[in-house]
């Protein structure tokens, strides 16, 4: 059938007919096709074998020499041609190691989601468990039905699609999916195949971090496709927390809901990476090392493994939160005061830092690979409270709130906030530290240059209400 309308017929008529110029086909023109008139080559998936890509490239090695119809070439002569790569194929490979097999990133995307399913199947209650399976009935709406390859299935696979079969997920149903329904994602259409690589990254990552074992490699990756996205998305608010996230020390130890968060915020940005990383921007990787060492607590330094560390700290941190009335307000979605805020700071630094706990910065950073400027802060990252201000945010807005109820200049205004910085270093203030550096730059006695003696008395009255 080589003049048929289909398979070889399609490719005489390609070879011979000036119309069309551009053939798109799965597997069928990658080797043992002869059409010397070949000047452009498009790579639309990755090939893993040495020997099967120069083979697809001899596509469009053939010379002038052997072109039959010259007309249909670029000013008439084959001189080169172009190789289009969307899949970044390493074509400097030397050799054939073990060579995979090819996974579609949907396919690839859905068999990591089943193995977040299998390892949380012991807790079924957990968000993670419910997020995955939320997340793999998503997917199973992506493969076309009506489609001839699922349509001759079907009757296997259809449970798949019912409330019933995931009512009780089991082992063998997971097994199931693997073998019968996620090879079938590779007939999904409209694939964003750098938002579903991303996501993959992301669902691996939950995945070491149930196991304990966090990839470097895995988070460097995230961390540099977040690094390539262009200014107009790092400079966007709404995305601002998730891209601080994959570029911090943080990403190790993210939940799974936060993780879900980052791929629901980032992933569809991800077509439009630069080709080179921004030199403004740096990526600071937890030392994986040292998050598995020994800490130091009590009067006689005992040391404790990290994990026992957290398991207390944040057992103590659980306790704070059932009991107090700040965290009740914030459960009960009451709005808090700067005070009610302060009082849970104080609260937690007293608790916290008891010699049993001492959960100093170097402390806290050692266990959770983060860095963090209070207890507030610290909190925040545990609970994964989106919401919940740092106390440096509560502190800068009650000095804002005190600037605001005042008629002060320009002058007194750059003086209180050099102040509020001077007492965010210290965590208090008292009058003699208003005519000491840094504050002397202001001039000698500036406080009583610029401030009635009521004024100043009130500004230390702020001050200790909102120490910590």
């Amino acid at each position: 059938m080589r003049d048929g309308s289909y398979g070889a017929g399609l490719i005489t008529k390609f070879k011979q007919n000036d119309l069309p110029r551009i053939a798109i086909s799965v597997d069928m023109l990658d080797t043992g096709i002869d059409v010397p008139e070949v000047v452009n080559l498009v790579f639309m998936k990755p090939v893993q074998s040495r020997i099967k890509l120069w083979q697809m490239i001899g596509r469009g090695t053939r010379n002038n020499a052997t072109c039959k119809y010259h007309y249909r070439l670029p000013n008439g002569e084959k001189t080169e041609f172009k190789i289009i790569d969307f899949w970044e194929n390493d074509f400097d490979k030397k050799e054939d190691a073990k060579v995979p097999i090819d996974v579609p990133v949907l396919v690839g995307v859905f068999n990591t989601r089943l193995k977040i399913l299998g390892a949380s199947l012991s807790e079924r209650d957990s968000d993670v468990f419910k997020q995955t399976v939320f997340d793999l009935r998503e997917q199973l709406k992506r493969i076309p039905r009506d489609s001839f390859p699922v349509k001759k299935v079907w009757p296997e696979i259809e449970e798949a699609w019912t409330d019933s079969f995931w009512n009780y997920v089991t082992s063998d149903k997971i097994e199931f999916l693997r073998l019968k329904v996620a090879p079938l994602l590779r007939f999904a259409a409209n694939v964003d195949v750098a938002a579903e690589t991303f996501t993959n990254k992301l669902e691996r990552l939950k995945l070491q971090i149930l196991a304990g074992k966090p990839s470097p490699e895995t988070m460097k990756s995230i961390a540099e496709d977040v690094s390539l996205l262009p200014d107009f998305v790092h400079e966007d608010q709404r995305w601002q927390e998730s891209i601080k996230l994959c570029l911090s020390q943080g990403l190790a130890e993210a939940g799974p809901k936060t993780l879900t968060k980052v791929i629901n915020d980032l992933a569809f940005q991800m077509r439009n990476r630069r080709d080179r990383p921004s030199a403004f921007l740096s990526i600071d990787l937890p030392d994986f090392i040292a998050t598995r060492g020994l800490i130091s607590i009590g009067e006689g330094g005992e040391q404790i493994h990290v994990t026992e560390y957290k398991r207390r700290i944040e057992n103590r941190i659980r306790e704070i939160v059932e009991n107090h009335p700040t965290m009740e307000a914030i459960r009960r979605g009451i709005e808090v005061t700067d005070l009610q805020l302060i009082a849970l700071e104080k609260t937690l630094h007293e608790e916290l830092s008891a010699p049993e706990l001492r959960a100093s910065p170097e402390n806290l950073h050692k266990a959770y690979g983060i860095k963090v400027g209070s207890f507030l802060g610290f909190l925040k990252h545990v609970l994964a409270l989106d919401t919940l201000p740092d106390y440096e945010t509560v502190v800068q807005s009650a000095f804002e709130k005190h600037i605001a109820e005042h008629s002060y200049g320009g002058d007194q205004i750059s003086f209180l906030r050099a102040v509020r910085s001077v007492f965010l270093s210290k965590r208090t203030l008292q009058a003699a530290d208003l005519y000491e550096p840094p504050l002397t730059q202001f001039g000698r006695n500036a406080a009583d240059r610029l401030f009635r003696p009521d004024e100043i008395e009130q500004l230390i009255a702020l001050t200790d209400q909102l120490a910590a």
